[in-house]
This record gives C-alpha cells, sequence and structure tokens, in this order.
C-alpha cells in the first residue's frame, strides 16, 4: 500500500477516528458510569422507599411488623427494611426478610428515657445512648441494618430530622461489619410520631454490586481496548480496500465507454459519490447506446419512409393515370356521340342510343368526381352525417340484389348470413360502402367464383363481413390498401375488369373514413382461397325502422 495513494489515506483516517472515539468512550465510561449508575439506583430506591411508606399509611398505620409488600423493594434493591416502635423506656426493631429470606426483631433498652425525651423537646442537640455493645444479630443483613441505624443515629442532624421534624433523610455510608465493609444506602422516616412515641421506617440498601461491576469492568478494559483497536485496524483495512477496489472497476468501466463499448454496466448499487458515479456512467453509457440505437432506427425508419414516398408518389401515378383513363372513355364518347347528333347521323331509335350513352356517361363521370370530393370532405373533417334508425339487414340484401341483377354478374354464386339487426347510422353512407366493398370484392372474384356477406351482432356493434374467393393480397399491400390513390396489383383483378365506380384506387379510403366517422373499425385479412373484407359500426339505441 502506497502511502499516497486513496486507500492508505482512508486506511489512516478511518483507523484514526475509530481509535480515538473508542478511547473517548472508554474514558468517559470509566469516569462517569459510577457516579450515574449511583445515582440512579439511589433515586429508584428513595421512590419505591416512599411509595411503601405512603401505602403502609394508607393500609396498616398501627402495625408494628413488616408488611409483605415490603419483599420487593428489598429483592429489586438488595435491601433490607425495618419497622421501629418508640416506646417509653424502649426501641423495638422489626426487621423485613431482606434477599437472605429470614425477619428478626431486636429490642433495644434506653437509659432515662424520660429525661432523653424532655431534653429533645428543649434542645435540637440531645444525644440518646449508644445501643449496648456486644449485641449480636441474627444474620448478616440484620448486622448491616443495626450499623445503619446506627450511623443514623449518631449524626444528629440527621436524628432531629426525623425525630423532631417528621423529615426523611438518606446516605451513603461505609459500613464495616463482621464480613467486611460495603457501602450501603441508608434511608429513614417517619410513619406517625406522638409525643416520643410512634413508628420509624428505615431501609439498608446495598451498593457492592456497583462497585464490584466496576472493578470488573475496570479489569476488562485493558483487554477489550487492545481487541478493539486490532478490531478497527483490520476493518480500516478492508474498508480502504472496499472503496478503492469501485474505482478501479469504474476505470476500466470508462475506458470500454472511450472504445464505444457500451454493452459492459457498472454493477455497483451505492448510496455515496461512488454510487453516484456508477450511475452517472450507467446513465451516460445507455444514452449513448439509446443515441446510436435511435440514430439506426432513424436511419432505418427514414429508409422506410422513402421507400414509402416512392410508393405513395407511384400510387399517385396511377391514380391519376387510372382516373385519366376513367375520364378519357367518357369523354370520348360523349364528344363522338355529340357530334354525330350535331351532324344528324342516325334517326329515331338510333339517336335516342346516343343520347342514352351520353347520360350514362355522363353520370359515370359525376360519380368519379363526386367519389373525389366526398373524400376530400370527409378527410378535412367538413362532413356531417345523417343518422337514422333503420334494418341493416335489409341494406345489405337490397344492394347485394342489384349487384346481381347487374349486367354481366349472372354467373356470380351469392352467399349471404344476415342476423336481424337495427343500426343508427347515416343509411346513405353505410350503403355506399357496402357498394364499395362488394364492387371490390366482385372485381377480384373469378369467373364462376364465389361471394358473400354476412352481418352479426358482435357486444353492442354490428359486424358486416364481406368475401371473395381469389387471389390473395400480397401481405406487404395489406398495410397500403385503406390509402388513397392505393390499388392492388392488377393480377388480382377479373380479366378485363373495369366497371363503373370502382378501380380508381379511391374506393377502400372512402370506406375507411365513413366508418371511422361512425365511430367503428374495418379490417381486412387474407383467409384460405380468398379475401375477407369487415366493418362494425355501433347498433345504437331506438325503434326500428321499417326500411
Amino acid at each position: 500500500m502506497k502511502l499516497k495513494s486513496i486507500s492508505f489515506k482512508l486506511f489512516a483516517v478511518t483507523g484514526l477516528v475509530f481509535i480515538g472515539c473508542l478511547t473517548i468512550m472508554l474514558a468517559l465510561q470509566l469516569h462517569y458510569f459510577e457516579p450515574y449508575y449511583v445515582r440512579d439506583k439511589t433515586d429508584g430506591f428513595l421512590a419505591a422507599f416512599e411509595e411503601n411508606r405512603q401505602r403502609l399509611l394508607r393500609e396498616a398505620p398501627e402495625t408494628t411488623e413488616v408488611p409483605s409488600f415490603f419483599s420487593r423493594l428489598e429483592e429489586e434493591y438488595y435491601a433490607i427494611s425495618a419497622l421501629v416502635t418508640l416506646k417509653p423506656n424502649s426501641w423495638e426493631i422489626s426487621a423485613g426478610k431482606g434477599i437472605s429470606g429470614s425477619a428478626g426483631k431486636v429490642s433495644l433498652r434506653i437509659v432515662n428515657p424520660d429525661a432523653a425525651m424532655n431534653r429533645s423537646r428543649n434542645t435540637p442537640s440531645f444525644r440518646l445512648p449508644e445501643p449496648p455493645l456486644g449485641l449480636s444479630y441474627p444474620n448478616a443483613e440484620m448486622e448491616k441494618l443495626m450499623a445503619g441505624i446506627e450511623q443514623w443515629y449518631k449524626n444528629p442532624e440527621r436524628r432531629e430530622e426525623v425525630l423532631v421534624r417528621g423529615g426523611r433523610v438518606s446516605f451513603i455510608a461505609d459500613i464495616a461489619t463482621t464480613g467486611g465493609q460495603s457501602r450501603q444506602f441508608v434511608v429513614a422516616a417517619p410513619v406517625r410520631l406522638d409525643n416520643g412515641a410512634g413508628t420509624l421506617m428505615i431501609a439498608v440498601s446495598s451498593l457492592q454490586p456497583v462497585g464490584d461491576a466496576m472493578d470488573a469492568f475496570r479489569s476488562f478494559y485493558p483487554y477489550f481496548y487492545l481487541l478493539a483497536v486490532a478490531g478497527i485496524l483490520l476493518l480500516a483495512l478492508l474498508y480502504s480496500r472496499m472503496i478503492a477496489q469501485p474505482l478501479l472497476t469504474l476505470n476500466r468501466t470508462a475506458q470500454r465507454m472511450a472504445k464505444l463499448d457500451f454493452r459492459e454496466k457498472s454493477g455497483m448499487r451505492r448510496s455515496d459519490e461512488i454510487g453516484s458515479l456508477s450511475d452517472t456512467l450507467n446513465f451516460l453509457s445507455e444514452n449513448l447506446d439509446q443515441a446510436l440505437s435511435e440514430l439506426h432506427e432513424a436511419n432505418a425508419k427514414l429508409q422506410a419512409d422513402i421507400e414509402k414516398e416512392k410508393r405513395l408518389e407511384q400510387s399517385r401515378r396511377e391514380f391519376v393515370a387510372g382516373v385519366s383513363h376513367e375520364l378519357k372513355t367518357p369523354v370520348s364518347l360523349i364528344g363522338g356521340f355529340a357530334e354525330a347528333l350535331q351532324d344528324n347521323v342516325g334517326n329515331g331509335q338510333k339517336r335516342e342510343r346516343y343520347a342514352s350513352i351520353i347520360r350514362e356517361e355522363a353520370a359515370r363521370m359525376a360519380g368519379i368526381v363526386n367519389d373525389m370530393l366526398d373524400l376530400s370532405q370527409m378527410e378535412s373533417g367538413q362532413y356531417t352525417l345523417h343518422p337514422e334508425r333503420f334494418r341493416l339487414d335489409r341494406l345489405i340484401g337490397q344492394t347485394a340484389d342489384k349487384l346481381q341483377e347487374h349486367p354481366g354478374n349472372e354467373g356470380l354464386r351469392m352467399e349471404t348470413e344476415l342476423a336481424e339487426i337495427a343500426v343508427t347510422a347515416d343509411r346513405f353512407r353505410i350503403e355506399q360502402v357496402l357498394s364499395n366493398l362488394l364492387s371490390n370484392a366482385l372485381r377480384h372474384t373469378p369467373p364462376g367464383g364465389r361471394l358473400g356477406i354476412r352481418l352479426k351482432a358482435d357486444h353492442e356493434e354490428a359486424r358486416v363481413v364481406v368475401w371473395n374467393e381469389g387471389e390473395p393480397i400480397p401481405p406487404e399491400e395489406l398495410g397500403y390498401i385503406w390509402d388513397h390513390f392505393y390499388r392492388v396489383e392488377k393480377a388480382r383483378q377479373r380479366e378485363g375488369e373495369h366497371r363503373k365506380g370502382g378501380g380508381t384506387g379511391i374506393g377502400l379510403a372512402i370506406v375507411r373514413q365513413i366508418i371511422g366517422l361512425h365511430g367503428g373499425r374495418c379490417g381486412v385479412r387474407n383467409v384460405p382461397g380468398g379475401v375477407e373484407f369487415m366493418f362494425t359500426i355501433p347498433a345504437g339505441d331506438g325503434d326500428e325502422d321499417d326500411g
């Protein structure tokens, strides 16, 4: 590890910071833990002592025996409690069970109690005789209790606070017993006082466990400190390498990006600056990769648009050629027969025949022009539908009958399957849709072939299907068949078939616009042996029309 490397710097800073924090924490614990723990323990003991004293005053103020509910105080705080009954010539001490579970009573006689008590009322510095020397106690806890009472009794201020002013005193004392010296917490308070008589409550709690715990801490801390320092150094080493390794990985990723290789990403997921740098590199890599992909797609789309424009231009040319062809024939016929009439060629029925041909061709030209105008209005959104209620199945039957009755369609086999459905729509335009689809199907049905139309209810829509036998539409043509100016390859048409009202490339475009204005859908697909067109329109509500 180089001294100037980022790994060493991280190792040094991390190790020093954590070792410093550990040192400060242990020093504070050694210095402040014991006073804090003692204060916490004594505060809790005082609160429990006062709670028991108040309960004693409520439940048994005249008792001279320690009640059973004192046992919780004694067990929780390693304590022994006692009730001291003050009599004219003696003190009677009734001790609790303590933590050893044995109770005891001790009687102390006081010499000349009347004089002592009289002095207690005249001066606050009286002294009662000391307990007799050589008194034996039943166990070590009783010995600590009596030593605590003696420590309280020998201090005039503490004694007067309890016996004269009726207050509570508490103090920590180093008590020497036959078992050795120990720290004890002593609390004394009156239960009732009446002219020198009454009852006192005294409890002594051992603080020795606190001192033992601190001694154990002091002996354990040096070993813990050495072990913790070793652990900190090891973790600092691992941490510094953990930080440096991702930087090396990011560097390799950046080098690959410089070579326009965006396939491999940084797999790091972190919430620090390194993680942010990793996310930024990944984001940059994805954006560059996406930009290159979009550029390729844009190039492909541009190429497709160019091809589409070429096809559209070709469709326009074919449309112009088709319309020119469709218009050229009637114009020529009209011109020729008009000249014949002008030159008085023929007479009688022949002249009527000329006039009929002129009217038919003029009507054909008007139909082509009207189709072009309708398509223009529909695409511009300026056309308004005129809806009415009618039976769609009847309209389909009427349109199919007209088609079959047309000269030249005698060999056509028409199949119909029509459900009785009423719709609300523009009757004239729906008839135009049916006529365009049937005429389109007829143009691509071979002589003697079959052509059919089906009508059924599909949820809340009426679904119409027009199918015919014949050559399928090339798959690449299906996407353009509804565009205006577009005509499918002439191979699909019946030989020599160019009937009126169709073949110009705008019939299916008109169908799509009309169905779209009605809120319906239209589609086309190849089926075995032929082609199937379909459209749907909402059925709507209302009463059926007779038409």
